[in-house]
């Protein structure tokens, strides 16, 4: 029997026919919707009503990919904090008043601001790490007795401490505004970078609400930490950031393997450590 090969296609046979074709396009593998107004107005109420004491209205329902959202527009409140206790420094220093008390009025207007936020999320780490050394501790017999005055309480006293002892120490009030608006911005941009690299632990009321913020927020919060530290402190800005980096990782990872993820404490923690590493890069540099 032969073989009788078909006959070739013609190019209008080859085509497509349109009729059978789909009117819907194909969905772009990943999608990137510009924020509208509204967004951005709700993200900023959602990231001032948790870092500071003022509780502003937003019509948006809080939704949990909104709270992750706002977590980029944490470095820019953070400036403002700073610029706060810088101005109150400004004015005391206009007062001709000595640099303890000017350097103690940036203090506490920033713990006014924040309504102590981060130092209670310190103190309360602080807390849980003495509790594990105190079980690790072998019995003295008679001389073990309850502690009155617990440890996360000594550990802020000394914090804000070197905290006013940092700022009256600074050369002049630019100095003071250049690095307060720093270290309050990029604490807490460190903040951003640690909740997206570690896991939220279920259970604590801040991991619970903010999770693991998207990637591409993580990246604009660092951005903007970074504008904001370059066009405050020029080139000596890179050299602060990265001495304030060193510093969140290692309280990240302490606290990662005490904790096995991120908690509203861990966070504030870092944010306190990276704000008195800043504070101290710069007085050793000025």
């Amino acid at each position: 029997m032969r073989y009788i090969a078909p006959a070739p296609q013609t190019d209008i046979e080859r085509r497509p026919d349109p009729s059978i074709m789909s009117d819907t396009p194909e969905k772009p593998a990943i999608t990137v919707k510009p924020p509208t107004p509204e967004n951005v107005g709700a993200e900023l109420s959602v990231a001032v009503n948790y870092l500071t004491r003022f509780s502003l209205p937003f019509k948006s329902e809080t939704k949990l990919g909104l709270i992750r959202r706002s977590m980029v527009w944490f470095p820019l409140i953070g400036a403002a904090i700073g610029l706060f206790g810088a101005l109150l420094d400004w004015l005391t220093t206009m007062m001709r008043m000595p640099g303890i008390i000017t350097g103690s009025a940036a203090v506490i207007g920033m713990l006014f601001v924040t309504r102590a936020l981060h130092e209670e999320e310190f103190a309360n780490l602080v807390d849980a790490y003495s509790k594990t050394l105190e079980k690790n501790k072998p019995s003295v017999g008679w001389l073990k007795e309850e502690r009155s005055v617990r440890y996360g309480t000594i550990g802020i006293i000394i914090l804000i401490t070197m905290k006013i002892a940092a700022i009256a120490s600074l050369a002049d009030n630019t100095l003071v505004f250049q690095t307060l608006i720093v270290a309050a911005s990029w604490s807490r941009a460190m903040m951003v970078l640690a909740a997206a690299w570690l896991r939220p632990i279920e259970g604590d009321p801040v991991a619970d609400h903010f999770q693991q913020p998207p990637a591409l927020r993580v990246v604009l919060a660092l951005c903007i930490g970074i504008g904001i530290s370059y066009s405050a402190l020029g080139e000596d800005s890179a050299t602060i950031l990265t001495a304030g980096t060193l510093a969140g990782l290692i309280v990240a990872l302490i606290g990662a393997n005490h904790l096995r993820g991120y908690s509203g404490s861990l966070l504030g923690a870092l944010q306190q450590i990276v704000e008195i590493t800043i504070l101290g890069i710069v007085l050793a540099i000025q």
